[in-house]
């Protein structure tokens, strides 16, 4: 199976990037293919312009986002990795789904009399956040985040969600030994999907 992994934190040393080094290495570990999308480093331009919407009018892409989308089609599973910012991910993640998904999959989507473009694929989202679950679920963003990106962008471009693993208690006070009962965590949910 193949894996796109689209990392979306600016930080080099961002425990995001530990979460996508031990979800790959366990993904690998049993045989799957990897590649990840790292919109930080690869300079992603997240906003979508007039001059973007302009062309997709005239059935063009640009460049940039015919990159992307041909990264997602050729993937078997799709996984979402960010961390959790004013109950949301980063602007560039959001951004990404602005330019991308909005460009390859809203014309194919449920409720458009089409298949959806990414049927057959399944996904998965990695969210990190400072708070503790049980603080995002009293504030209700958890269920926010499950109607905008598991019912709203998963679903609706037909990606089967198998599951989303909320990793809280993520921040710079974090022990080495939180950071890696995390880490197993994504390990265990590799085996356990995958």
């Amino acid at each position: 199976m193949h894996h796109l992994i689209i990392l979306a934190h600016p930080r080099a040393r961002s425990f995001n990037r530990s979460v996508v080094a031990a979800y790959t290495a366990a993904l690998e570990a049993r045989g799957h293919r990897v590649a990840c999308r790292d919109l930080y480093a690869l300079g992603f331009d997240p906003v979508l312009s007039a001059l973007d919407m302009a062309a997709l009018a005239r059935g063009g892409r640009p460049r940039d986002i015919r990159a992307e989308l041909d990264a997602l089609r050729a993937a078997d599973a799709i996984t979402l990795v960010s961390p959790l910012w004013w109950s949301d991910v980063p602007a560039m993640l959001k951004g990404y789904v602005d330019r991308v998904f909005f460009a390859g999959f809203s014309d194919t989507a449920k409720g458009k009399g089409g298949r959806p473009g990414l049927a057959g694929k399944k996904g998965v989202i990695i969210t990190t956040a400072q708070a503790r679950r049980a603080d995002l679920k009293r504030w209700g963003t958890l269920r926010a985040l499950e109607t905008v990106y598991h019912e709203g962008l998963m679903d609706y471009c037909g990606l089967e969600l198998v599951g989303h693993l909320y990793l809280a208690g993520i921040g710079p006070r974090m022990s080495r030994a939180a950071g890696e009962r995390h880490l197993e965590s994504v390990r265990r949910f590799v085996r356990r999907a995958f």
